[in-house]
């Protein structure tokens, strides 16, 4: 059942109109589940690895939250990637534009926050790591299809020191 719910929801979130909706309307649901449960219940986690993550705004500097899909490497499961796919939309998504200005990132998952440093993945391992996306969800192809745009699959590193005891929006420096 869990799995054609999923398949269910790959589906629908591949068309022009399901992507959006994903945007506008799951994302802000997923990602107050989420921060409410520090990343234990998600609706997309419905058999979607779901992490949040914390970028500092890069005209604002206030942290801000998005819930994303990853995948973890098939060698070294602390490493993680994600997609800015943003539901096909044309715009570039703005966690990416955050974690440019500034890599140093925090990512929530199964209740944990953690330190992690992005960077985007480019030409060959760009092209490994997408092929793993598009087994996992071949709607990224009808993203990609129809956007000018790349789009940037990001490569989470975790940092080698942890800020202990300190508020989530000071590990980010």
């Amino acid at each position: 059942m869990k799995a054609r719910l999923l398949q269910w929801m790959l589906n629908i979130s591949s068309t022009v109109l399901g992507g959006q909706l994903l945007v506008a309307l799951l994302s802000p649901i997923d990602r107050w589940l989420l921060l409410k449960t520090t990343g234990l219940v998600s609706i997309s986690g419905l058999g979607t690895p779901t992490l949040l993550l914390t970028t500092l705004g890069r005209k604002t500097g206030q942290p801000r939250t998005t819930p994303l899909m990853y995948l973890s490497d098939t060698h070294q499961p602390v490493i993680l990637y994600i997609i800015g796919s943003s539901g096909g939309r044309p715009l570039m998504p703005a966690w990416i534009l955050n974690l440019m200005a500034n890599p140093k990132v925090l990512v929530t998952r199964d209740g944990i926050t953690q330190n992690y440093q992005a960077r985007a993945l480019t030409n060959g391992q760009y092209s490994a790591v997408w092929q793993r996306f598009m087994t996992f969800n071949p709607g990224f192809r009808r993203y990609q299809d129809r956007l000018t745009r790349s789009i940037p699959i990001i490569e989470l590193a975790p940092r080698a020191t942890q800020a202990q005891g300190l508020p989530a929006v000071d590990r980010l420096s």
